[in-house]
């Protein structure tokens, strides 16, 4: 299994692209338009918000919807794990608050990827497995959700590990996924026979992968693959990332009788049950 890295500003984009989501369910993405320095501003602005103390970060979680705002360093397991995942996170989306300091970034960013890349990544995926139009479904979707991760270095996670990693193995729920390049490598893929494969670690890239909403409508021409997040092999240094999951709209048919609304729901009921 390759991952290929595909460039923006060349010719046979598409055609690349296309093959690798199909044959892997992952490609990386390099000079796609998004500014180096605002991915820059954007990570150091969040390490800076989940360096502070628990009694800060606590502000920002949301008791009347878990799946948004701040959720506490082991608070989600993926379905089907036993162990908590080694990270906290943060999730967003327009109209919902954010830390004062982190409004500005966010929003620009947000703006970027899914304005103007994802609209021409998903434009790239058209005629594969379905006559929907995927740009069009997702654009100005009010279920698209920004997701910021924060993994500490090991040796401040501060419990006895167990086997725990920073990222069970898992698929996406959504469309498309864009991962502004992380602070520090650790993605992998799982091919059919079962083997992990490391996704390359561009700087400033932007890793694309398929979630199962986008398999189903696509007839399985357009893989959701299984991925993790390892651990590094020191305890010593930790991990941002920020993907960007493109949802299509509530009302989209993704296949006979399940909307995307319906399906959406149905997936985080599996992940939130026995916290509410």
């Amino acid at each position: 299994m390759e991952v290929q890295i595909c460039s923006l500003r060349d010719s046979d984009f598409d055609i690349k692209f296309r093959q690798s989501l199909m044959e892997t369910g992952f490609a990386v993405i390099t000079h796609h338009g998004l500014d180096y320095a605002l991915i820059g501003e954007a990570q150091e602005a969040w390490k800076t918000f989940f360096k502070k103390s628990d009694e800060e970060k606590n502000v920002y979680v949301n008791h009347l919807d878990p799946n948004m705002g701040y959720t506490k360093f082991g608070g989600e397991k993926a379905v089907g794990a036993q162990i908590a995942d080694l990270k906290e996170f943060f999730h967003w989306k327009l109209f919902y608050s954010l830390p004062k300091e982190l409004e500005h970034v966010t929003a620009r960013l947000y703006g970027v990827l899914e304005g103007d890349i994802a609209g021409r990544l998903l434009y790239a995926l058209r005629g594969i497995g379905s006559e929907m139009d995927y740009s069009k479904v997702c654009q100005n979707s009010n279920n698209t959700l920004l997701r910021v991760l924060y993994y500490p270095t090991l040796k401040d996670c501060g419990i006895d590990q167990n086997g725990a990693v920073r990222a069970a193995a898992h698929e996406d729920i959504n469309f498309i996924t864009l991962l502004v390049a992380a602070s520090a490598p650790g993605l992998q893929v799982l091919d059919k026979g079962g083997k992990w494969h490391d996704v390359p670690h561009e700087q400033n890239s932007i890793v694309v992968n398929i979630g199962d909403m986008l398999q189903l409508a696509s007839g399985g021409l357009l893989k959701s693959t299984t991925h993790r997040v390892v651990n590094p092999d020191n305890n010593t240094s930790d991990r941002l990332s920020i993907p960007l999951f493109i949802h299509p709209h509530g009302n989209t048919l993704l296949a006979p009788g399940i909307t995307a609304q319906q399906f959406l729901n149905q997936r985080l009921e599996q992940i939130y049950v026995g916290k509410k």
